[in-house]
C-alpha cells in the first residue's frame, strides 16, 4: 500500500442489523479504495449481529460493542472516538456503498480542496428491490428547511475536531443537526453521482417513525437558530393535513386553529427552556390521535 494514501475511517453503528450487516459491511471491505478501517459498533445487539460481526477476519475491523443499547449518536460518538483516518463517514447495517463510493469521494475532496462532500443515492424498496430510484441532491444544501445531504459523506477529521460530537438528545435527527452544524463553519460540496444504495423496509425510521423523525427535524432547526416558531407551526399542521385529511374535512379552520394553537405553546416552551428536547418531542406527539 502507497505510503501517501490518506486513511478513510468508516463507522458502522449496528443495532440487531443481523438480516442485513453482511451486504453492508462487505461494501466497506470491498471498496476500491483499499486504506480504510472499519469501525464497527454494535450497540447492544440482542440477535445475531454481533456473532456475524466477529466472523470477519480481516485486520481493517475494529469492533467495539456496548453492553446495552444506547441510541445511534452514542454508537457514532464510540465510534469516531475511536477513528485514526484522515477522512471520515459512517453508513448503516441496511444499506450498503458502491464499491467507488469512497474513492470517488476522496478524490473530489482532495481536488476541490473542500472538507466535506455529499453525494447523490440510490433508493430501493426491499419489496421490491428491481425497483430502483435515483434521488438527486441539490447542489446548495438548504438546511433550514430540510435535510439535504443524504446518507452518503465524507469529510476532514479538521471537520470533527471543530463541530464536536454528535448531539446524544437529538435521535432520529442525530445526522441533521450535525450537517447544520456543520455548515455553519464548512463549505459542503456536492458530488453528482449516486454512490450509495438506501433500503426502505419495514423497520426503517421513515416508516415506522416517520411524524417523530418530523417533530425532532423541526425541534433541530429551531434549536440551531435556523427556523422559527410560526414557520415551524405551519409546517407541523401542514404535515397534519396532509396525514389526517379526516381533521380538516369537517372543519378547516377549526382544526387548523385547534393544532396550531397546542403545537405553538409546545414550540415556544421548547425555544425558551421550559421543555428540552425529548419532552418537546413527547408533547408534540401527542398533539395527534393514535391512527
Amino acid at each position: 500500500m502507497p505510503k501517501n494514501l490518506p486513511k478513510v475511517s468508516i463507522v458502522l453503528p449496528a443495532y440487531n442489523g443481523a438480516k442485513y450487516i453482511k451486504q453492508s459491511v462487505d461494501s466497506c471491505l470491498n471498496q476500491t479504495y483499499i486504506n480504510i478501517e472499519l469501525i464497527v459498533v454494535d450497540d447492544g445487539s440482542t440477535d445475531e449481529t454481533t456473532e456475524i460481526i466477529k466472523s470477519y477476519r480481516d485486520k481493517r475491523i475494529k469492533c467495539l460493542r456496548h453492553k446495552k443499547n444506547k441510541g445511534l449518536p452514542y454508537a457514532l460518538n464510540t465510534g469516531f472516538a475511536n477513528t485514526t483516518g484522515e477522512y471520515l463517514t459512517w453508513t448503516s447495517d441496511d444499506n450498503y456503498y458502491n464499491e467507488k463510493a469512497i474513492e470517488k469521494m476522496l478524490d473530489f475532496l482532495e481536488n476541490k480542496k473542500c472538507p466535506f462532500v455529499y453525494c447523490d443515492f440510490y433508493r430501493f424498496d426491499e419489496k421490491n428491490p428491481g425497483n430502483i430510484r435515483k434521488v438527486n441532491l441539490p447542489d446548495v444544501p438548504v438546511l433550514k428547511k430540510h435535510n439535504d445531504i443524504g446518507p452518503c459523506f465524507l469529510y476532514s477529521k479538521k471537520v470533527k475536531k471543530v463541530i464536536g460530537n454528535y448531539d446524544t438528545n437529538v435521535t432520529l435527527a442525530e445526522d441533521y443537526d450535525y450537517w447544520i452544524r456543520v455548515s455553519k463553519k464548512f463549505p459542503m460540496c456536492h458530488l453528482a453521482e449516486p454512490l450509495y444504495f438506501h433500503r426502505v423496509h419495514a423497520k426503517s425510521l421513515s416508516i415506522c417513525k416517520s411524524y417523530e423523525v418530523k417533530i425532532v427535524g423541526v425541534l433541530v432547526r429551531i434549536k440551531n437558530q435556523v427556523l422559527d416558531v410560526t414557520p415551524a407551526v405551519d409546517y407541523l399542521v401542514g404535515w397534519i393535513a396532509r396525514r389526517y385529511p379526516g381533521y380538516f374535512r369537517i372543519n378547516k379552520v377549526i382544526a387548523k386553529i385547534i393544532f396550531s394553537g397546542k403545537i405553538s405553546k409546545k414550540l415556544r416552551d421548547f425555544k425558551t427552556g421550559k421543555l428540552n428536547l425529548n419532552e418537546a418531542k413527547l408533547a408534540l406527539k401527542d398533539i395527534l390521535p393514535d391512527d
